[in-house]
């Protein structure tokens, strides 16, 4: 019999990747259950505002970024994990089973896991992807985070939870190059009232339509794509290391060659209106192998010196990273890594007039939780992702993260000190860009504290448990609005490895 269900899945592995006619070389399917309380900062309030109205009682809700980024570190309460493998070729999927957003949100002790079918998260998989590897580097292609900065809390890419794209890395000796290209979600908020009709005044839709930014030479783009382009070049010495990156958002218009060709797009392409430019430095240096120093920085539309304006120019935007790295292992006391960030980022990081220029990446999520009979009904929800620092602009933020294992025990810590000002990606930019310093408006502190110990009792049992504090002055930039929240992570992992071998 378990011969026979061996079988079984052998043929289904073929008719999904297509394997039959070659020899796989490796198959793992593995499954996980995950029954646990998984707390973490939430918005005092669920949505921000409804951005879209379908009918009288239909809209999409745009969600504050804390509650999709705290909602997105949530585990699943089950995943079925697959992998397939013909030499040096792997294919990798992940269909997890997770509550919605909203049902988390609104969950007293933060369940992960739900038995109503309303509760059910809709929105699979969150990573699945192949990748082609060889001596000097590898090929990904699919839904994935890419890992392109020695920090999660990178000026560059950082803020997405995955990117549907193409990620190129090469290594060639001391050279190093990396190109992304990302898909993007072109949604802009602002459905007219009757199909065929213009769009509401104001909304995003409208302004992408009617709107010039500098230099844009009075055209409009209003094609419904929206793409990244990202590409570094650098050398590593091993002491040292040094990248130049650009990062471009091609918007209103679809592709072309030139705005993607990773050899020539270095910062000489003048896609006047449908493009927004960064350019980035990045360098680092390793007094020991197990210690790193490192420094981000990052500059943003160059503009040219003629535009619509009467030959003026957009002043500077500037952010800045600088972060250091420490690992430590021993014989008896297990290893211990620690990092330490402080991020620095404009108040315009990011902005731009026209929508579909903004450094954002758009998360949809489908949601069954609401029923059509209510009166406030919502099957949308929106998050905006920023494509650069993961907080946003107007931020002045001191990280603190750091772990300790030891056979089957391991303790993470975050600590954090955050400032943030009232201009984020929803400030019109004139308003962002005439802050020429950070920490603008009413200023935003937050104090925060977080620590998870887990302990693996056998390959197939796992237990965590641990919790968090956060102290917040001036919450949603209301002067003397100050809140404190607590949460407690803590659950039971049973893992599976159902099948792994050779056919």
């Amino acid at each position: 019999m378990q011969k026979r269900i061996k079988e079984y899945l052998w043929i289904l592995i073929y008719l999904i990747f297509g394997l039959s006619t070659v020899e796989a070389s490796f198959f793992e399917l593995r499954t996980t259950l995950d029954i646990g309380l998984n707390g973490a900062p939430k918005a005092s309030f669920f949505a921000l505002d409804t951005v879209d109205r379908y009918a009288s009682n239909w809209r999409a809700l745009q969600i504050p970024l804390e509650n999709g980024s705290s909602y997105e570190q949530i585990h699943p309460f089950f995943q079925l994990d697959l992998k397939a493998a013909y030499e040096n070729f792997l294919i990798h999927i992940e269909a997890p089973l997770r509550k919605d957003l909203e049902a988390w949100y609104q969950s007293k002790y933060s369940t992960n896991f739900t038995l109503s079918p309303s509760e059910l998260d809709i929105n699979v998989p969150n990573k699945a992807y192949a990748i082609w590897t060889n001596q000097s580097g590898f090929v990904q292609l699919g839904r994935f985070k890419p890992d392109l900065s020695p920090t999660p809390n990178t000026l560059a890419i950082g803020g997405a939870p995955h990117h549907d794209a193409l990620l190129w890395r090469f290594e060639a000796s001391i050279f190093r190059y990396d190109f992304l290209l990302s898909s993007l979600n072109p949604w802009l908020h602002g459905t007219p009232e009757k199909k065929g009709e213009a769009y509401p005044e104001g909304s995003e839709a409208y302004w992408q339509e009617t709107r010039s930014m500098d230099n844009q030479r009075n055209r409009s783009y209003t094609e419904a794509h929206k793409n990244l382009a990202f590409h570094s070049l650098g050398v590593d010495l091993g002491f040292f290391w040094i990248r130049f990156m650009e990062q471009s958002v091609i918007g209103g218009r679809s592709l072309d060659l030139r705005s993607i060709n990773p050899f020539m797009f270095w910062h000489d392409n003048y896609a006047n209106g449908y493009t927004k430019a960064s350019s980035f430095f990045e360098w680092g240096f390793r007094p020991q192998k197990s210690s790193q120093f490192y420094w981000q920085i990052n500059l943003e539309d160059i503009a040219s010196p003629v535009g619509e304006s009467g030959g003026a120019t957009t002043r500077s935007i500037i952010s800045y990273l600088t972060g250091y790295r420490q690992e430590i292992k021993t014989a008896s006391h297990g290893d211990f890594m620690y990092r330490l960030d402080v991020v620095y980022t404009d108040p315009a990081h990011n902005n731009q007039g026209l929508p579909l220029l903004k450094q954002s990446s758009r998360r949809m999520y489908r949601s069954n939780y609401r029923k059509q009979s209510d009166p406030d009904f919502a099957d949308s929800y929106f998050v905006d992702y920023p494509l650069g620092y993961r907080r946003g602009p107007d931020a002045l933020d001191i990280w603190l993260f750091g772990v300790w294992e030891q056979k089957s025990h391991r303790i993470q810590l975050e600590m954090a000190y955050l400032r943030q000002g009232d201009k984020d990606l929803y400030t019109d930019y004139e308003l962002a860009i005439a802050a020429d310093k950070g920490l603008s408006g009413i200023v935003e502190t937050r104090y925060l504290v977080d620590v998870l110990y887990t302990q693996n009792y056998k390959p197939f049992l796992q237990f965590y448990f641990g919790g968090g504090f956060l102290w917040v002055k001036n919450r949603e930039h209301i002067a003397q609005n100050s809140q404190k929240d607590f949460w407690i992570r803590s659950g039971l992992v049973f893992s599976h490895l159902f099948f792994k071998g050779k056919p």
